[in-house]
């Protein structure tokens, strides 16, 4: 989740007079012209709000990054030829290398999440 907009100090005063005069949460959202949840948690928490810290991961590809791979890859493979290669290398794996792959994918997972996403022993 992307970080969404946050009341200025002035819109925290503003929002704050309105709740002494006991204006509502939805009437209060359009005055200010932000959203009832924005307007909710700030009611709900004023000395703690907007001192959260983001959580999780930051990503390791920009989104126009993701939607140019996204449509590489089905520009890959245009002709029969192609796929016919594909599906002849693929033949030639043998099934018990596939199990090992997908017993050992626990352990491959775990290394991941010990690396942060970093580079493993595989």
């Amino acid at each position: 989740m992307g970080g969404g907009k946050t009341l200025t100090i002035p819109e925290r005063a503003q929002v704050d007079l309105m709740v002494q005069l006991k204006m509502s949460v939805s009437l209060i959202s359009a005055r200010i012209h932000c959203s009832r949840t924005v307007i909710k948690s700030y009611i709900s928490g004023p000395v703690a709000y907007g001192t959260s810290k983001r959580t999780g991961r930051p990503r390791k590809l920009k989104q126009r990054d993701e939607r140019n791979v996204a449509r590489a890859v089905p520009n890959t493979m245009k002709s029969a030829k192609d796929i016919d290669a594909v599906k002849a290398e693929w033949s030639k794996i043998q099934l018990s290398y596939l199990a090992n792959l997908s017993n050992s994918m626990p352990n491959r997972i775990f290394q991941v999440i010990q690396k942060n996403g970093g580079f493993t022993s595989y």
